[in-house]
C-alpha cells in the first residue's frame, strides 16, 4: 500500500502527465491545421484566379461591369485592385482604400451605386499583403502609398487621359491615402478620410490583437487576419515615423468620423486639425461607430457627391 505522501505525488505527476499530453495534442492539432492550411493555399494562383473570376460575375449579375486589374511594383510584388468605369464620359477616378483588416471587395456597394458611376469612374484596391492567399505584411505607409501611385499610373494608361483622382481612406487606409497625396501632388484633387487611424498615440493595442498574436491561435488565423495582426503590432510606430510629414499635404481634405468609434478614436479629428495645413473641413457622426461606411453607406455616397461637384 502507498504511503498518503507517496500517493499524492503519484496523482500529481498522472494529473502533470495528462496535462501535457493535452497541450501536446492541441499545438499539434494547431500546427497541423496550419500546415494543412499551407498546403491547400499553396495552389493560390488558381484559387486567386477563381476568387476574381467569380467577384467579377457577381458584379456582371448585378448589371456591372466590373474587372479585376493587376500591377506590378517589382518582380516579386504587386498589387490588385476592382476597377468599374463611369457611366458618364469624365476624367473624374474614386479610388477606395481598405483598412486592417480588409479587402477591396469591402466597398462593392459603392462600385456599384449608379449616382457615384454617374459621376465617375470607381476603383478599389487592395492593399499590399492583401488580396492573396500568402499575404504578408507591409508595415511602411510611404511602400503602400507607391503602391496606390501604381495603382493610379496604371488606371490613366488604361484612360488613356490625365484624371482626378479622389482618394477615400478607411481606418488605416486613411494614412495610406493621405500619403499618397505627398507623391501625386497633381494627381489628387481631394482627399476623404473616413474613421482614420492617423495619429500613433492614439493607437492602443486591444484585447483581442495581443491575443492573436499567441502562437497557437495565430497558426490557424487565414492569411488576412496574419497580415492584419502583424500590421497592428506596427501600426504606432509606422505613424510616427511620418508625423512630420503630414503638414505638408496641401490636398483639400475631408474628414467623418464618429463619436462612438471603439476601434479608432475620434480623438484623431483633433490631431489632424492640429497637424493639417490643407484645407480641411470635417463631418461628425453623433451616434455612429467605426464602420459607418458599410452600416450607412449614404452617409459616404453623399460625401464623395458633394466632393465631385466641387470638381466640376
Amino acid at each position: 500500500m502507498q504511503s498518503p505522501k507517496r500517493a499524492d505525488v503519484v496523482t500529481v505527476l498522472k494529473l502533470s502527465l495528462n496535462l501535457m499530453t493535452s497541450i501536446k495534442k492541441i499545438e499539434y492539432s494547431s500546427y497541423l491545421l496550419a500546415f494543412m492550411s499551407f498546403l491547400l493555399l499553396s495552389s493560390c494562383g488558381t484559387s486567386m484566379d477563381k476568387k476574381w473570376n467569380k467577384l467579377e460575375k457577381e458584379f456582371a449579375n448585378d448589371n456591372v461591369d466590373m474587372k479585376v486589374r493587376h500591377v506590378n511594383m517589382n518582380d516579386s510584388l504587386s498589387v490588385n485592385y476592382l476597377s468599374v468605369k463611369s457611366l458618364e464620359l469624365t476624367n473624374k477616378t474614386f479610388v477606395f482604400i481598405h483598412g486592417a483588416p480588409g479587402s477591396a471587395s469591402d466597398f462593392s456597394k459603392f462600385l456599384k451605386n449608379d449616382s457615384i458611376r454617374r459621376e465617375g469612374n470607381i476603383l478599389s484596391v487592395d492593399r499590399l499583403g492583401y488580396g492573396s492567399a500568402t499575404g504578408r505584411e507591409y508595415s511602411s505607409i510611404p511602400l503602400h502609398a507607391e503602391s496606390i501611385v501604381k495603382v493610379m499610373e496604371d488606371w490613366e494608361r488604361e484612360m488613356k487621359a490625365k484624371q482626378q483622382f479622389i482618394l477615400i481612406g478607411h481606418s488605416y487606409g486613411g494614412p495610406i491615402a493621405a500619403y499618397t497625396c505627398l507623391n501625386t501632388l497633381e494627381k489628387v484633387s481631394w482627399l476623404i478620410l473616413l474613421a482614420p487611424a492617423m495619429s500613433a498615440d492614439l493607437e492602443p493595442m486591444k484585447w483581442y490583437s495581443k491575443w492573436a498574436q499567441s502562437k497557437v491561435i495565430y497558426s490557424i488565423l487565414p492569411s488576412s487576419l496574419k497580415v492584419a495582426t502583424d500590421e497592428k503590432a506596427h501600426h504606432a510606430a509606422a505613424l510616427k515615423e511620418i508625423e512630420q510629414d503630414w503638414q505638408k499635404i496641401s490636398t483639400p481634405t475631408i474628414m467623418v468620423h464618429g463619436k462612438k468609434d471603439g476601434l479608432v478614436p475620434f480623438e484623431n479629428m483633433e490631431f489632424v486639425k492640429k497637424h493639417w495645413k490643407a484645407p480641411l473641413s470635417t463631418v461628425i457622426l453623433e451616434e455612429n461607430g467605426h464602420i459607418f461606411p458599410f452600416t450607412n453607406p449614404e452617409i459616404v455616397v453623399k460625401v464623395i457627391l458633394d466632393t465631385s461637384e466641387k470638381l466640376d
